[in-house]
């Protein structure tokens, strides 16, 4: 359907050149046919099909008018920066339409929470509590050899969103690291700061807040 369309504009310019014959390697029209040419390429023909078959109509319509006798300058320029223009349009049309959709975000199979692990007052410092709940933690990463984790870290919403993003993310690093720092291989270890964006209960009481500054290992396999 997309090839017949192309081929219909086409044929339309060319009746007009009845009893001419066109050149259309003219050197005038180099950035025209490098420019359709390089749509095509891009996939305009099947993704953005309108554009490309007008880039191809303007482009031959062009040839014809330099075939003519009696040239005018200024209307074949205007054809040809209009090919040029059309094909520039379906190759931006083609890579946007044409491009693959994203992949989705894998989801957790599976939450180990590490209850326990706090930090000081604005810091990514592990506790020697919070270490003693780590060491837990390696046992059971040796033990399930084939899973890979993401360290997710999650705060209250006290203080700006920005500072709580930018926290969090210290400390995910900071769990992930003493993991590695344990044996660990690193290409099963992520981590990820979630601010105050993936709460657990509400923030209005003490309690509350306490659990939701909260350090969780997400099985991604």
């Amino acid at each position: 359907m997309i090839k017949r369309l192309i081929l219909i504009t086409s044929t339309l310019s060319l009746a007009a050149c009845a009893g001419h014959s066109m050149d259309t390697e003219r050197s005038e029209l180099a950035e025209a046919r490098d420019a359709i040419a390089a749509s095509k390429a891009a996939g305009a023909e099947r993704c953005a099909p309108k554009l490309q078959a007008e880039a191809v109509a303007a482009f031959y319509w062009a040839a014809h008018e330099y075939t003519e006798h009696d040239i005018h300058p200024d209307e074949n320029a205007e054809l040809t920066e209009r090919a040029v223009a059309k094909a520039k349009a379906a190759k931006a049309a083609a890579g946007k339409n044409c491009a693959p959709p994203p992949k989705p975000k894998p989801k957790p199979v599976e939450i180990i929470k590490l209850d326990g692990i706090n930090f000081p007052h604005d810091s990514a410092e592990l506790t020697p509590a919070s270490i003693a709940i780590l060491d837990n933690a390696v046992a059971t990463l040796k033990r399930r050899a084939k899973i890979n984790v993401e360290v997710a870290a999650h705060t209250d919403s006290s203080g700006k969103d920005s500072y709580n993003q930018a926290l969090s993310e210290r400390r995910a690093a900071s769990v992930m690291n003493y993991l590695a720092s344990k044996g660990i291989a690193a290409n099963r270890l992520t981590s990820k700061g979630y601010g105050e964006t993936q709460p657990i209960t509400s923030n209005e009481t003490s309690d509350g807040r306490a659990q939701n500054r909260r350090v969780e290992l997400r099985v991604m396999n």
